[in-house]
């Protein structure tokens, strides 16, 4: 894949993965090929507030592992982590109680939304932390409810002009197109109107 990715100018940036089996071998096999980040994708909704204090510890150690190869760790939200136990977050503990020498985030944007939350306050609130994103816009006049509605960047209901902006000076290197639907149009065609958005920002 990487000679493929070589073969057409591109560069592979990250990968999310499965951080629970051969965590070195793959740290290792990521710097091999030029990778910077290694990327835990998803936990899933938790009983309690304790068990992400539990994944902050888990990911230092992985930090620790990424670091000794040259390559950094990050961890992926979705809504699960934004939502409220015992007075708390689970993103908030998991970011609070990650060494930031150690770890970053990898802010889904969409997800932020759908959780009924801002991006920007949280931009705001934990600068220099989020370094990677997923550019993923949500259907205007989505439900709470409804959980599946990604859309083509540029016409749904996040105000990426701006918020791009506001990441880059906090911050942000990468910004990953994430789409999940392409409702009468193909794949290819989805992407090549995402890159057509893309390019128009000036970030």
């Amino acid at each position: 894949f990487k000679a493929e990715m070589d073969k057409h100018g591109m560069r592979l940036i990250s990968s999310h993965c499965n951080i629970a089996q051969d965590f070195e071998t793959k740290a290792a096999q990521a710097a091999e090929i030029g990778m910077k980040y290694l990327i835990c994708p998803y936990k899933g909704p938790q009983k309690d507030i304790d068990a992400f204090k539990k994944f902050a510890e888990e990911f230092n150690q992985k930090g620790v592992i990424c670091k000794k190869n040259g390559i950094r760790f990050a961890y992926h939200n979705h809504d699960y982590s934004f939502v409220t136990m015992n007075g708390e977050m689970g993103q908030d503990v998991m970011m609070k109680n990650t060494d930031a020498g150690l770890v970053d985030f990898e802010l889904d944007m969409y997800w932020v939304v759908a959780a009924g939350q801002d991006i920007e306050t949280w931009l705001k609130k934990y600068p220099k932390r989020f370094r990677l994103c997923h550019v993923k816009d949500r259907k205007k006049g989505a439900t709470a409810t409804e959980k599946d509605a990604s859309v083509v960047v540029g016409t749904g209901s996040i105000n990426y002009p701006t918020i791009l902006k506001t990441a880059k000076k906090l911050g942000m290197e990468y910004y990953i197109v994430e789409q999940e639907k392409w409702e009468g149009t193909t794949p290819m065609q989805a992407a090549q109107a995402d890159a057509t958005y893309m390019k128009t920002l000036s970030i």
